[in-house]
């Protein structure tokens, strides 16, 4: 196998790391401690090559990606987070909500032949009930039946259960039977309750994210998780995000389920938001892009991967993710909004050949993966 030499304190300038790597070449859990040590410690290249060495061990230089399209259904939401750009209220001239119609028309277009993959999360509209999503999923599986259907962040799935009159478990079998076949990642933000009332008034219980996860793991149904940062968190904050994550991962792996599939770091963006104008927030740097990455690939030793979402720190850094303890450059994306709304500035798609390019550039081997990572 491709890895690192050891012992890895060669690669280290701090000695605060000399224990934390002692632990990851033995194969040893980390702590909330050595979690904060990560986040605090001057020596960036040095995590990085006790991440990359854990991403060696688990996916040698394979490296994957999916031809995918990203989708909202619609912009009007009722529920007020601070950090977003993309939320229309009705009335607003930028509000839409596209039918089942709009949807496959743009499907149809040549630009998407070839996805695999449609990820669709999109703001909290009371009009759109569980029938809605029920012809909806139906009628895309009909018109596209190669295409896997990732839909619903584990906030929207509680809001339109909610609304719906239904038990978020009846609303996800009925969407299941319709054709939803895994979930997304993203609502997670951060799970202190004080951070979430100051930046996502209205989904301030990350409870409600915990638990519709466990559920989802429970039915079977694969799903991603993520983390906003760069905002108004603090090191303690990621660290106890991170650490809820894998304690999840540990009661669904011990119950028999698959559960995270990936987890994916996710740059705030701070542009045209109220959070940005209440606020000083500077943009991420890629130094702090990098090493969210690798402190993620080295407390989560129970999420079998990790992306580099090159929309939010550009393609050129996620490829240098790759070798900070990132193996998925996410996808093709073709039309991405959300992220692009709140001021990034990278494309709003990559081709395969662009991908591709990326991973070999990097060192590593490129694999086109449905969404359970099987390869093509």
């Amino acid at each position: 196998m491709d890895a690192l030499a050891l012992p890895l304190e060669r690669y280290l300038s701090d000695p605060a790391l000399v224990p934390l790597a002692r632990k990851v070449e033995a194969g040893e859990r980390l702590t909330w401690e050595d979690g904060l040590t990560l986040y605090r410690s001057p020596d960036l290249n040095g995590i990085g090559a006790m991440a990359h060495s854990v991403r060696l061990r688990l996916h040698g230089r394979k490296a994957y990606y999916v031809v995918s399209r990203r989708l909202s259904y619609t912009n009007i939401c009722y529920t007020h987070c601070q950090f977003c750009a993309f939320q229309a209220k009705p009335g607003d001239p930028r509000a839409y909500a596209l039918s089942a119609d709009d949807i496959i028309r743009e499907l149809e277009k040549p630009e998407n032949a070839g996805v695999r993959e449609l990820h669709m999360t999109s703001g909290h509209n009371p009009k759109l009930k569980v029938e809605y999503f029920e012809d909806l999923f139906r009628r895309l599986k009909a018109r596209f039946p190669s295409i896997h259907l990732k839909v619903f962040t584990m906030i929207e799935m509680d809001y339109y259960a909610r609304i719906s009159g239904l038990s978020t478990e009846a609303f996800l079998d009925r969407c299941v039977a319709a054709g939803l076949e895994s979930c997304p990642g993203g609502g997670a933000e951060i799970f202190d309750p004080e951070i979430r009332e100051r930046i996502c008034v209205g989904k301030k219980d990350a409870r409600i994210w915990l638990d519709t996860a466990a559920l989802c793991h429970r039915k079977g149904i694969p799903t991603n998780c993520t983390m906003l940062y760069g905002h108004i968190e603090e090191d303690r904050h990621r660290v106890d995000h991170l650490l809820q994550l894998r304690e999840l991962q540990d009661r669904s792996r011990a119950a028999g389920y698959q559960g995270f599939l990936a987890f994916i770091p996710l740059a705030y963006q701070n542009e045209d938001n109220e959070l940005s104008r209440t606020h000083t927030i500077h943009e991420t740097t890629g130094a702090r892009d990098l090493r969210e990455i690798a402190v993620a690939r080295l407390l989560l030793d129970n999420i079998p991967h990790i992306k580099a979402y090159w929309v939010m720190i550009t393609p050129g850094l996620a490829q240098v993710g790759l070798n900070y303890g990132a193996d998925d450059l996410d996808g093709t994306v073709i039309a991405e909004e959300i992220a692009h709304d709140a001021g990034a500035k990278t494309p709003q798609g990559l081709s395969r050949q662009d991908l591709e390019r990326l991973i070999r550039e990097a060192g590593c081997e490129p694999l086109e993966r449905d969404n359970l990572y099987r390869v093509y």
